[in-house]
């Protein structure tokens, strides 16, 4: 369900990891495969970041003005986000469309490793918080490994060939020890990122969702960020920005900005 830009790199011998947006690192651009459809309005922090009112990315809302996704989901292109959706591309009662006002993409944000690959997005306007808009809480610290999570987004649907879905599409996932996660990928995996799946692969996130939600016991612990290009690969989860590790770099940014 991520749209990944994928940024091609070895992480192991002939091993292609997509830079989901999901990034495949040695790929990128994301999605959701193994899914199934959200109930409908059932993340409510939900975004999609629009490029010329095409999805670009996810995102998560995380207060009024303002919305958490991955950096390398920058957009040289007026963006704005659609928040209240279920069907993406129909009108529905309770949407709501803001302009950007502003991208602050972390300082530390390195585009070669995806380390710090998280950014913030301002909107011009509020928005409307109701009970298809709501902010999620951000993490403050990481839940043990096996916790069960929930990736989101409009991702593909289908890997290696990409199929798109008319609606938000949920992933159940499990969270994975550093340890495991540096074995999947070696060198290739920093302290600031964790990884979501399954071993035996099937669910994942995938190319267009990028930047969207893992959400673990009701607070945002990761942002999708890279991958490999086949999503769902066994024993290759998805790698997401561990979220926890910037709760006061969200905080202070919100307050100074």
């Amino acid at each position: 369900m991520r749209r990944r830009h994928l940024v091609v790199k070895m992480v192991m011998a002939l091993l292609t990891v997509t830079h989901l947006s999901r990034v495949t690192r040695v790929t990128a651009d994301t999605r959701v495969v193994g899914g199934h459809a959200c109930v409908p309005h059932s993340q409510p922090w939900q975004v999609a970041v629009l490029d010329m009112y095409k999805l670009y990315c996810g995102g998560v809302l995380v207060a009024p003005r303002w919305v958490v996704t991955a950096a390398h989901c920058t957009t040289p292109g007026v963006t704005t986000v659609a928040l209240g959706k279920h069907r993406l591309y129909a009108r529905e009662a309770g949407e709501q469309r803001r302009v950007v006002a502003r991208m602050v993409a972390h300082p530390g944000y390195d585009p070669s490793t995806k380390d710090n690959d998280i950014m913030l997005l301002k909107l011009l306007v509020p928005a409307a918080i109701s009970d298809r808009v709501r902010p999620v809480p951000v993490a403050s610290c990481l839940p043990r490994p096996g916790t069960a999570c929930v990736t989101s987004g409009w991702g593909a649907t289908t890997s290696p060939e990409v199929t798109y879905p008319e609606v938000l599409q949920c992933v159940n996932v499990s969270l994975f020890s550093p340890a495991e996660c540096r074995r999947f990928y070696p060198d290739s995996i920093t302290d600031n990122m964790v990884c979501a799946g399954h071993l035996q692969g099937g669910r994942d996130s995938c190319q267009g969702d990028s930047g969207g939600p893992l959400v673990c016991e009701g607070t945002l612990q990761g942002i999708v960020s890279w991958g490999m290009e086949r999503c769902g690969t066994p024993r290759r989860p998805g790698v997401y920005t561990k979220v926890c590790r910037y709760a006061r770099w969200i905080r202070d940014t919100m307050e100074d900005t």
